[in-house]
């Protein structure tokens, strides 16, 4: 985000306010049952990737434009369902495999190889977008089942993270990119729950495209009926495959 020539402004507030809202609402729900090492653990680092994800997608946008960034945060859906297949033996059928493979292919359509300035950011976004929501299934695989407290766990480090992050680089904490944190807030924590509780009937190598297919394609609605956008001619062959996309995965 820049001001004319000023220097670039930070989105860490925002984060905070996000992250702080995400957590109250969480302790709010939290559970009293078991909460095994692992979910402690593991729900810390997920936090850190939650944040992490966050810091370099804002990062890969300056280096290499919006499409591209959104491109690749998609495509890593790749990660988790070659985890949940490998390790996790789940299965899929010819449809299923097809609709995945024009899901990737719409992604890669909307990126723009020639506006690549950095594949470092690139490289990287793709990893920790694929390690952050691999990190659902993996909780759901190998955690003690208390989801209510993972989730707690995940904002909550988040949070803590952000602010340290803020106090040692001596930032500037406009409150009113705080409140904007707040309305992300709610949204980011109820899609985080919502999602774990998916994957208790729905293959993840399902749900993972299924969701990034679905984002893609309301983002593009709020363009076209909010922002007025006029779609190019490559943008229909996009919202063809994403439809095809999301019908071969419900069969």
């Amino acid at each position: 985000m820049h001001l004319g020539r000023q220097k670039p402004l930070s989105m860490m507030p925002v984060f905070l306010g996000n992250y702080f809202i995400a957590t109250v609402f969480s302790a709010l729900s939290l559970n009293p049952s078991y909460v095994s090492n692992f979910d402690v653990v593991f729900g810390i680092l997920t936090g850190a990737f939650f944040l992490t994800n966050f810091w370099v997608y804002q990062k890969c946008i300056v280096a290499n434009g919006l499409s591209l960034s959104v491109g690749s945060m998609r495509i890593a859906m790749i990660i988790p369902i070659l985890l949940s297949l490998i390790f996790f033996n789940e299965s899929l059928k010819l449809w299923n495999m097809l609709g995945i493979l024009l899901g990737i292919s719409a992604f890669t359509l909307k990126a723009e190889p020639k506006s690549l300035r950095n594949f470092l950011w690139i490289a990287l976004l793709f990893v920790i977008s694929g390690a952050s929501d691999a990190s659902m299934k993996v909780f759901k695989e190998l955690g003690g089942g208390n989801e209510s407290f993972f989730v707690f766990l995940i904002f909550g480090s988040a949070f803590f993270y952000t602010l340290i992050a803020i106090i040692f680089g001596k930032q500037k904490f406009p409150l009113v990119l705080v409140f904007y944190g707040f309305i992300l807030g709610l949204p980011n924590r109820y899609s985080t729950v919502f999602f774990l509780e998916g994957l208790e009937s729905v293959p993840a190598a399902i749900a993972y495209p299924f969701v990034a297919v679905g984002i893609v394609l309301m983002s593009i609605g709020s363009d076209i009926f909010l922002w007025k956008h006029k779609p190019e001619p490559k943008e229909y062959v996009l919202w063809v495959l994403l439809v095809l996309s999301l019908l071969l995965l419900n069969l």
